[in-house]
């Protein structure tokens, strides 16, 4: 019985081994790695420089001549003038003054001038008969030369006066709307004072900075698109007119674009895009400089993905660095599939799993 027992648990031992499942392979772990497809990052052939407005024609008003406001127009922002119309009155009385006594000085010299002129014709007359000596002659005309300077210098000094007069009223220099204000009605501001900004608004510029890797690719007079966050799905014809022959700061140069706002849809400070189309060469390739391994041979390489799991190297021709990426010249066609990330720890058939495209 206790033999019969025995062998009982046994075979009811083997019986739970039975039961139990067979361990499977281990499952394979692939290398993470991030891609991109060769042409994506370039397929609009386009640049795109961020810049803020401004007005080509802008300028900052001011007297010719310090005096007290008495008469303030154009104290409102966005007020719009026609040229010639009065922005601002001085008070003229002192200028005003000033005219008077230069025409009162002024008759005073011509009196002389006339007197001065009628002496020396007759001394001439009475020396021609010899009646006085050369001395007083010589003496009569240098009177008169003496009283014609002076005549002379007061019509100029009156001419003056009476600009400064004119001096008092500051007209708009064209068409144009008040930008900015610095003072006020009964202030008194000085010559030269900023008295207000005045924008013309019908042409707009903006200054963008282009790095050095492409400012030898533009030119002055090229077109470009601009566009605004301002003004969404309105897009406005640029041109080039300035580029900077030296660096802002870092290795950035400038570049100033003119743009049309005569429909005055574009205000000064408004951020904007400048984009600049078709500036590759038909057929290029671009990759992600991080993509392209350097060999020991000096040799240029990238990791192709294919099957959507394996990487076969591939070698390329490089060609130059631009905002759109690494040129390929030979080596890759549009559409392939290269590893972005994780270049340096692969090897030729290794089995991976993309994570994702370039970020």
């Amino acid at each position: 019985m206790k033999k019969i027992l025995v062998a009982t648990i046994i075979l009811f031992l083997f019986a739970l081994g039975g039961c139990k499942e067979k361990p499977g392979p281990a499952q394979e772990i692939l290398r993470p790695v991030k891609t991109m497809t060769v042409g994506e990052s370039a397929s609009s052939r386009q640049w795109v420089f961020s810049g803020t407005a401004e007005d080509a024609l802008q300028s900052d008003l001011s007297f010719r001549v310090g005096g007290k406001i008495i008469s303030f127009p154009g104290d409102q922002i966005g007020r719009k003038f026609q040229a010639g119309e009065v922005i601002a009155r001085l008070d003229p009385a002192d200028y005003e003054l000033e005219v008077r006594q230069s025409e009162s000085n002024l008759e005073q010299v011509r009196a002389n001038y006339v007197r001065a002129k009628a002496d020396v014709a007759r001394i001439r007359t009475l020396y021609e008969r010899k009646v006085v000596s050369k001395s007083e002659l010589d003496q009569a005309d240098a009177d008169f030369k003496s009283f014609q300077a002076q005549l002379n210098a007061s019509e100029k000094l009156l001419d003056i006066a009476r600009k400064r007069v004119r001096y008092t009223v500051l007209k708009a220099p064209f068409d144009g709307w008040v930008g900015s204000v610095d003072v006020n009605v009964h202030q008194n501001v000085q010559p030269g004072q900023k008295v207000v900004g005045f924008n013309a608004g019908k042409q707009m510029k903006m200054y963008i900075a282009l790095p050095d890797t492409l400012i030898s690719e533009i030119s002055e007079g090229e077109k470009v698109l601009v566009t605004f966050d301002a003004l969404p799905g309105k897009v406005m014809n640029g041109v080039i007119m300035e580029v900077g022959i030296g660096t802002n700061h870092g290795s950035s140069f400038p570049v100033k674009v003119y743009l049309d706002n005569s429909k005055q849809l574009v205000r000064s400070g408004m951020s904007g895009n400048v984009k600049f189309l078709g500036r590759s060469a038909g057929g290029s390739l671009f990759v992600a400089p991080s993509s392209v391994v350097g060999g020991s041979d000096g040799s240029k390489y990238v990791w192709v993905l294919e099957n959507g799991t394996v990487v076969k190297r591939r070698d390329v021709k490089v060609g130059t660095l631009s905002r759109q990426g690494l040129e390929i010249l030979e080596g890759l066609k549009s559409g392939e599939t290269v590893v972005t990330r994780g270049v340096h720890s692969l090897k030729d058939g290794m089995k991976v799993r993309s994570v994702g495209g370039l970020s």
